[in-house]
This record gives C-alpha cells, sequence and structure tokens, in this order.
C-alpha cells in the first residue's frame, strides 16, 4: 500500500464490510434462537395417556420441573454454539473483508498513482523547455551589447522550445483522449501505405529504405488512428537505425487475429528495459537513447493506447539475428 490515504480507506471500509457481516450473522442467529427455542417448548409436551419417555422423564418426578431443565439445558448449548459461530464468523469476516477492500480500493489506487505519476513526469518535461527559454531570456535582457541578429537567434532558440512543448502537449491531449474510437472493416494494406508515405521524409534524409509487404489484410480497427500507431513505430525505427539500412513493414494472419510486424536494425533494446518502453516517458539509458534521438518517451505509449481501443496487443521483441527490434501489433480481425 503505497498512499497512507488508501490505508485508512482500507481500514474503514473493512470495518463496515465486518459490521455488516456481523450484523447479518447476529440477526439470523437471533432468529435461529428464537425458532429453536419454540421448538424445544413444543418438543418437551407432557405424555399423552399410555405414552412414556424412555430414559428422559421419570414419571414420579414433576414433569413441568423437567421440561424447564431440559428446555434450558438445550437453550444454553444452542447459545454456546451460535456464540461460537459469530465469533468464527467475526474473524473470517474480518480477514475476507480486508481482503476485498485491498480488491475493491486497488484500482482506485493504482488509478491515482498513475495520475500521480504523469502530472509528475508532465511537469518534469515542461519544466525543461520553460528553464531554458527563461535562462535565454534573462540573458538576453542583460547583454547591453545585444544586436538584431542575437536577438533574432534568442527568438528562434524560444521557437524552437515552444515548438517542442507543442509536441509534447499534444501528444498528452492525444493520450488522454485516445480512448473511443469508432470500429470497422479496416485494411491493413492501406494503413501501411499511407503510414508509409507519413515517414518517407524522415527515411529519406537518412537515406533508410522502408520495404512495405504489407498485405491485403482486413481487420475490425479505424484506419486513422491505426496509421498513427504504425507512423509512431515506423518513426521510432528510422530514428533508431543507421543509415543506408533497411526497415521493413510486413503483416501475417494467425487463427482470428492479423499480425502488422515493423522491423528494425538498430541496435535494439536490452531485455531488462522490454517489459518498460510503453510506459509513458520511459527512455531506456542504453545505446538507443545514447544516440541523442529527440523524443519525449510518449510515442510507443500512444501506440500502446490505440492499439489496446482496438481490442488488440503489441509487443517488442529482439530480432533472432541480435541486432534491431520487432514491434508488432495483434488484431482482431473483421
Amino acid at each position: 500500500m503505497k498512499h497512507p490515504i488508501f490505508h485508512s480507506a482500507t481500514l474503514k471500509l473493512t470495518a463496515w464490510y465486518t459490521l455488516i457481516l456481523l450484523f447479518i450473522s447476529l440477526l439470523f442467529s437471533f432468529i435461529v434462537f428464537q425458532i429453536s427455542t419454540h421448538e424445544l417448548g413444543r418438543s418437551y409436551r407432557p405424555p399423552r395417556p399410555g405414552e412414556t419417555l424412555l430414559n428422559l422423564y421419570d414419571e414420579t418426578d414433576d414433569f413441568q420441573t423437567w421440561r424447564e431443565h431440559r428446555v434450558a439445558e438445550s437453550r444454553s448449548r444452542i447459545l454456546g454454539q451460535l456464540v461460537l459461530f459469530n465469533l468464527v464468523v467475526l474473524s473470517s469476516g474480518a480477514i475476507g473483508s480486508y481482503i476485498l477492500a485491498r480488491r475493491t480500493l486497488q484500482p482506485v489506487e493504482d488509478a491515482l498513482e498513475s495520475q500521480t505519476r504523469f502530472s509528475s513526469d508532465a511537469a518534469h518535461e515542461l519544466r525543461t523547455p520553460l528553464t531554458i527559454m527563461q535562462s535565454e531570456i534573462e540573458v538576453g535582457l542583460r547583454d547591453k551589447k545585444a544586436t538584431k541578429q542575437s536577438h533574432a537567434s534568442l527568438l528562434q532558440s524560444n521557437l524552437d522550445e515552444v515548438g517542442h512543448m507543442r509536441t509534447l502537449t499534444d501528444r498528452l491531449l492525444l493520450l488522454a483522449n485516445n480512448h473511443d474510437i469508432a470500429l470497422g472493416p479496416t485494411s491493413l494494406e492501406a494503413v501501411a501505405i499511407e503510414a508509409v508515405n507519413h515517414t518517407i521524409p524522415l527515411a529519406q534524409a537518412k537515406r533508410i529504405s522502408i520495404e512495405n509487404k504489407a498485405g491485403a489484410i482486413t481487420v475490425v480497427g479505424n484506419t486513422a488512428s491505426l496509421t498513427d500507431a504504425v507512423v509512431i513505430l515506423l518513426d521510432n525505427a528510422i530514428k533508431y537505425s543507421p543509415a543506408k539500412s533497411t526497415v521493413s513493414l510486413t503483416t501475417s494472419v494467425k487463427g482470428k487475429h492479423a499480425e502488422l510486424r515493423v522491423v528494425d536494425t538498430g541496435p535494439g533494446i536490452p531485455v531488462k528495459d522490454l517489459p518498460h518502453i510503453f510506459d509513458r516517458f520511459y527512455r531506456a539509458d542504453t545505446s538507443r537513447s545514447a544516440q541523442n534521438v529527440a523524443g519525449h518517451g510518449l510515442g510507443l505509449s500512444i501506440a500502446k493506447q490505440i492499439v489496446a481501443a482496438h481490442h488488440g496487443r503489441i509487443v517488442a521483441r529482439p530480432n533472432a539475428k541480435g541486432k534491431g527490434t520487432t514491434f508488432t501489433i495483434t488484431l482482431p480481425l473483421a
């Protein structure tokens, strides 16, 4: 339990669950006790003429005294058993209530933790360009020998940082809003062509070839959203692949699902980092990030969210030859 407020809430919820369970148990015990007492009174009735109660009642004794003694003895036994039953219910119910309270609050705690971490990471990412802008402006204002050219350079630098923040905020909004997507029959071939067209300028700048081998497979999806996801994967592959290399895009069908794969020939991702690469703002401290590739660590998070909205999944695996990474998107067939 990571937050004190949830520890307190869990104990309160456990107490309420236990009290409700105890109330029901006591109510049930009271009803059982009353019914049992009533039935005991009916059971120990006077014998009919000619009837004997063997080993139970000596006719020389006073029947009423015998009856009261037997009823009191039976009621005491029933009461003791009900008390024991309620103690068992109380102890086991308290344990069960605590477990149920933890399971009830766990999604809320996870959501709050995720939101807190997201806000902290976003604030950290936004603080960096703002700090740069503030420092440059302060230096520019103190420079009494500033020229028109130096002011223009300062403004250009600030404009670059504004663009950096604009890109970051756009991606943050995409993460926040990309939940409800209209789904329908979607051609992976069309998605692949559109995504490749978007990334050709970046590939040409690094003299990287994109091999588009996507087939005419129809899945349940949204063309625009899936194109965004594939563009992110292609953009990521191009950024981390060496110049004059090849990035390939292929598709295949497995059972009731289609797979779309983006394969690069970059330095690859260490196995220890693979579980985290889809986390927001995560950038592995490896040879991939050592290339000083610009980014916010949001692209793969957005791709994962888009794929999840399509009831699919996305995974990353090292290539069989040990160089590069393969990203695979799995989607249900139409």
